[in-house]
């Protein structure tokens, strides 16, 4: 399913650009190819962290550096109660995840409602109708260290026992924060499912160094009530069942269902669903091929289009989009997101390695910017490109 294309509404005084805020260099721009829109960052490490709205030129439409408090992740536009708002996450990191909540923001990006404490991998609000009725879903991660026997894998069993993160994602309706559905990985996925060990900052040996064996980083839901899950530490893709929570298969890592015709993804990020007919799926990914907890880097990183097919459990690569400094040999660390426009050009977000790019659906690259400031580490989590009209004077 493709991203909706939004009007998101403005005040255009909502703050005064700051002294230096992230520029977006632009190094390739084919205005009669890229899709119409403006580009949402949430750049961080860098001074005047924050969330900013681009134009393709690189110039700032909205700087939002001092708005929200802590790190600012996912900043979007989004849909709620039939209104276009802006959706953020805001909180604090460590050890790769966080603790925060998400937030809608109005159009003069006042909170107009926070949702209940989570990590910051998945937000996003979607719409359907039950039963003539409408309704908002929001869509958290949840990450938990808890108390477990880790003795098998090397974690001695001082005080007890060892500690390992529990993910979950829920379900919850924004409007009262009642969680509708609460999925663990604990309770459906085998600590030896993932390639990562405890070691280092996720010994497992303290709550606050809890091993991360599974590491979700996203969440969409399918026709039908079905979940698709991205797990980075298990290189895996689950299909969970809306009804009970059980695993319906697995794409990728340890135990895959599907046979991979000809590619393969590590440490991936931002699986979503393109389109979906009979038993045929289509989902883009972007795939990292490196997490620092596991060295050496697999590969360079890329963003995928597959297509998986659920009656004969093969998948095959449709496209594969490179970055435009692969040369370079620098594969994205963490973070990343691709996008499927409704012109069917893919942009993607490029995590930890800072720049965006967009690419027509046969793989011709018609945009490329970069954002921070020189020599920085400059990342934002995820990208993405929407109309961003309406701004009030």
């Amino acid at each position: 399913m493709l991203l909706p294309t939004l009007v998101v509404a403005v005040c255009h005084c909502l703050t005064a650009v700051a002294q230096t805020p992230p520029t977006l260099e632009v190094s390739v721009y084919d205005k009669s190819s890229v899709q119409p829109g403006f580009i949402y960052l949430a750049p961080n490490a860098i001074p005047f962290a924050g969330p900013y709205v681009y134009d393709s030129n690189g110039t700032i439409v909205f700087n939002g550096a001092g708005k929200l408090s802590g790190t600012v992740h996912g900043f979007q536009p989004c849909v709620y109660q039939k209104k276009q708002r802006f959706c953020a996450w805001k909180g604090t990191t460590a050890l790769g995840y966080g603790s925060g909540q998400a937030v809608i923001l109005d159009d003069q990006f006042n909170v107009i409602k926070a949702l209940p404490t989570s990590d910051y991998h998945e937000l996003k609000i979607v719409q359907a109708m039950d039963k003539g009725q409408y309704s908002d879903t929001a869509f958290l991660t949840v990450y938990t260290p808890v108390r477990r026997d880790l003795s098998a894998f090397g974690v001695p069993n001082e005080d007890d026992q060892g500690w390992v993160v529990d993910c979950h994602f829920r379900a919850v309706d924004p409007a009262t924060n009642k969680v509708l559905f609460d999925w663990s990985s604990l309770d459906h996925v085998p600590l030896s499912e993932g390639y990562v060990p405890p070691t280092g900052g996720i010994s497992g040996r303290t709550q606050r160094n809890a091993w991360d064996y599974f590491h979700l980083n996203s969440v969409a839901r399918l026709d039908g009530g079905d979940y698709l899950i991205s797990a980075r530490h298990t290189s895996a893709i689950y299909r969970i069942s809306g009804k009970d929570g059980s695993i319906m298969w697995r794409l990728g890592g340890k135990k895959s269902d599907f046979m991979l015709d000809n590619f393969s993804f590590d440490s991936q990020h931002d699986v979503r669903v393109v389109s979906g007919k009979g038993d045929i799926l289509t989902l883009s990914l972007f795939d990292n091929e490196y997490n620092a907890f596991v060295q050496p880097p697999k590969g360079l990183s890329s963003g995928k289009i597959i297509e998986v097919d659920t009656a004969t459990k093969t998948a095959r690569l449709v496209h594969q989009y490179d970055s435009p400094s692969k040369e370079v040999g620098n594969p994205s660390e963490d973070g990343g997101s691709v996008q499927v426009t409704h012109k069917g050009n893919a942009f993607i977000g490029w995590g930890s390695d800072a720049q965006v790019t967009e690419h027509t659906a046969d793989g011709r690259l018609v945009y490329a910017a970069r954002f921070g400031v020189s020599g920085s580490s400059a990342n934002s989590y995820r990208a993405f490109k929407a109309h961003f009209t309406g701004i009030k004077k």
